[in-house]
């Protein structure tokens, strides 16, 4: 049985529908990211978890018992906000020892117990400074620390990383792994950073306008989106839109504006099918000549940026789509100039399919996806 279960949970507030008939689940010791753009309803999701918001409908499970309609102070959930939410007025120690106050465990081992914490989050000389006087980083540690302190059921964090510039957010990404897996927590984690994500989690729940487009893990997502929301929120690509005819063993999509694609053999598709074709930024091939490749197509260089560990290249093709290509680097890959003649290339296997708006069920590379 799941640890954690969020079954057909819906979330009115008055004629806005903001979670709509979603369902997820999470183990013990699982970490869990709730994963989607700003108003997809990930927080309302979240709060419903915590207490701090009931459902219209729906039910959830904490470790087998029914928690729906249990106030926040019943459960025993360990949150960790977007902006740390510590008390200005009180020590790092009197702030981590705050939930054990309030549950009237003694002083001494408040002391102690925070002692340890703080340990174990790697802050152990900080419990009479004032929190204002740490980074932002260690206030995100404290946070964390006063969420763990109490050895909750589950951890809840929503977007607690958002507020960090972008070396500390990598930093605080690793750390906040690292202490979730020591105390083997399930956790449940809200952000809209896909790189985020993927990099903590066991499994990803994708959310879109209230709705669960896709739960797995990361590798099945990104390889293998269920719907074309998902194909065009994960990862950097660009998407051509056509309709199926047959080809020489192999379906073949023409676009709508002229282009034809080799699709992968295991597209189980008929004559007529709507779909679209996502062409993935590090899984295209540019060079200067022909060279005679499946899918290849002459563009023009439009820009080219250098990120250090990328080179990205934004190619016109002929029909006037835009394309990227993604190279790591720079060393590896051509100088190529704004104006110059390319050719891209994409192997049909490392094309992502998916219906188009209405229909369900995406795939790449497997052989599930049915017209």
């Amino acid at each position: 049985m799941s640890y954690v279960e969020v079954e057909n949970i819906t979330k009115r507030f008055d004629d806005v529908v903001a979670v709509d008939d979603v369902s997820f689940t999470a183990d013990k010791g699982e970490f869990v990211s709730l994963l989607g753009p700003s108003g997809c309803g990930k927080t309302t999701t979240l709060r419903m978890i915590a207490g701090l918001e009931m459902p219209s409908e729906g039910t959830i499970r904490i470790d087998g018992e029914d928690v729906t309609d249990r106030p926040a102070y019943e459960r025993e959930i360990g949150m960790v906000f977007q902006h740390y939410a510590l008390f200005p007025h009180k020590t790092v120690g009197e702030n981590i020892g705050f939930p054990l106050k309030m549950r009237g465990v003694p002083e001494a081992e408040r002391r102690e117990r925070v002692a340890d914490v703080l340990e174990r989050v790697r802050l152990p000389d900080v419990a009479d400074r004032s929190p204002e006087d740490l980074s932002g980083g260690q206030q995100q540690r404290v946070a964390l620390a006063r969420a763990l302190v109490f050895e909750p059921d589950v951890l809840l964090m929503d977007e607690p990383l958002s507020a960090l510039d972008r070396v500390l957010r990598e930093q605080m990404r690793v750390e906040v792994e690292r202490i979730q897996r020591e105390f083997g927590i399930t956790t449940i984690y809200v952000t809209h950073d896909q790189a985020e994500a993927f990099a903590m989690s066991d499994r990803v729940a994708v959310l879109d306008d209230g709705h669960l487009s896709q739960q797995g893990r990361p590798l099945d997502i990104y390889e293998n989106p269920d719907s074309e929301f998902v194909a065009n929120f994960i990862g950097q690509s660009s998407q051509l839109s056509g309709q199926v005819s047959s080809g020489d063993g192999a379906p073949v999509l023409a676009t709508d504006s002229g282009m034809t694609f080799e699709l992968p053999q295991s597209t189980a598709s008929t004559p007529g099918d709507r779909l679209s074709v996502f062409l993935r930024a590090e899984k295209l091939n540019v060079s200067r000549t022909p060279t005679d490749a499946v899918n290849e197509f002459p563009a023009e260089i439009t820009t080219t940026n250098y990120l250090g560990e990328k080179t990205q290249f934004f190619c016109r093709l002929d029909d006037g789509t835009e394309v990227i290509v993604a190279k790591h680097g720079f060393t590896d890959v051509e100088n190529f100039e704004p104006g110059d003649v390319v050719y891209v290339s994409v192997p049909p296997e490392n094309l992502v399919v998916a219906r188009d708006p209405g229909t369900s069920k995406a795939q790449a590379n497997s052989g599930d996806f049915t017209a």
